[in-house]
């Protein structure tokens, strides 16, 4: 057999596995697409920021941050800042986008709003990625 052969049928099985992974790593959330065509995960529970990060990584994820989700994001909270997660199904979602030492940037999809609180407050879900 032919290292060209064997890398290939590695290739083949790694993105079979990687296919199947992606699905069972959402246990527990709901898959949502911004309009950019990226695929996160939400939980389908809300928790702190701390509690959103954990859950993301138990599932083989990371919190997504504001440029994940808002390719076109200018840094500013307001509502109109992330039109890229209209029609997404995220509601009240945690990002890994930091403000100063205590808080974290948050996305309210229904009014395209985003905004930060301190991570210690409960009320949002993990957005993973």
């Amino acid at each position: 057999m032919s290292i060209y052969k064997n890398i290939f049928i590695l290739s083949f099985i790694f993105v079979l596995y990687s296919a199947t992974s992606l699905q069972a790593a959402c246990n527990g959330g709901t898959e949502i697409k911004n309009t950019a065509g990226t695929t996160f995960c939400q939980s389908n529970v809300t928790m702190n920021w701390w509690t959103a990060s954990a859950w993301c990584k138990a599932n083989g994820m990371s919190l997504a941050t504001m440029y994940d989700a808002c390719p076109s994001w200018d840094g500013n909270i307001g509502s109109g800042k992330c039109p890229e997660m209209v029609a997404s199904g995220c509601y009240y979602v945690w990002t890994a986008t930091a403000r100063l030492d205590t808080n974290a940037y948050f996305l309210y999809q229904n009014a395209e709003e985003v905004a930060f609180t301190v991570r210690q407050g409960d009320g949002n879900k993990a957005l993973c990625k």
